[in-house]
């Protein structure tokens, strides 16, 4: 019994880092999308976002299955909890990812290039650490590794400073045409975006800390 409950564990966890992998493809097409003006692979994002979504309906399935059908541990609880929240931080990452194909396609129409090479070193540096934090919260998950999810928070704070560098820059800018205004808009977004993508891979490391340690103090942890 316990043996056949475990397995199922297993190929929940195997579909959880399946759906890692497809976020994190979404979230760096999107972004070059958008550097390279090219709204076609902008465009395979927003399309394949239901896989995604596939994926969280088909896992919280199998937890609600796996939770009715065998008697789990108190541990084996704090997994099958963790991982419904942990694809609910994924899918989210996933919609952050077809707003930002969005803009891709919409500022892939504008007349001229209005992204400069600052700003384009500012979003890949962004999307590199934001790609960096969920690629170590699907590690901490498939290794269960806490003390990996316990040091993203220093590249959640560097996401948010490139945030705030990139607003800075964005409202330097000449913002009288309206073309002007609706870039600055859209280019905001699109950082205010990346730093949620850092904010729910933190999100994700915190519910493996939970489901290992079972402390819940983790999750009102302000410092």
């Amino acid at each position: 019994m316990r043996k056949v409950f475990y397995k199922k564990v297993t190929e929940i966890s195997e579909d959880v880092l399946s759906m890692a992998k497809l976020a994190r493809e979404a979230v760096s097409r999107a972004v070059k999308s958008l550097i390279n003006r090219d709204p076609v692979p902008a465009q395979k994002v927003i399309d394949e976002d239901s896989r995604i979504d596939d994926y969280e309906i088909s896992i919280e399935e199998k937890c609600v299955v796996l939770q009715a059908e065998y008697q789990p541990l108190a541990k084996d609880l704090r997994y099958i909890h963790s991982v419904s929240n942990i694809i609910i931080q994924l899918e989210r990452i996933g919609d952050l990812s077809a707003n930002i194909a969005k803009v891709a396609k919409s500022l892939s129409k504008m007349n001229k290039e209005h992204l400069d090479d600052d700003l384009k070193k500012l979003l890949l540096e962004m999307l590199n650490l934001s790609v960096s934090i969920l690629d170590k919260a699907a590690i901490s998950f498939k290794e269960s590794n806490p003390s990996l999810a316990f040091k993203m928070g220093g590249i959640d704070d560097d996401i948010d400073n490139i945030e705030k560098a990139i607003i800075r820059k964005l409202y330097s800018l000449p913002s009288g045409k309206e073309e002007n205004i609706k870039f600055i808009a859209d280019i905001s977004l699109v950082a205010r975006y990346l730093e949620r993508v850092g904010d729910h891979s933190v999100n994700i490391g915190e519910r493996v800390q939970h489901y290992l340690a079972g402390d819940y103090t983790i999750f009102h942890d302000d410092t």
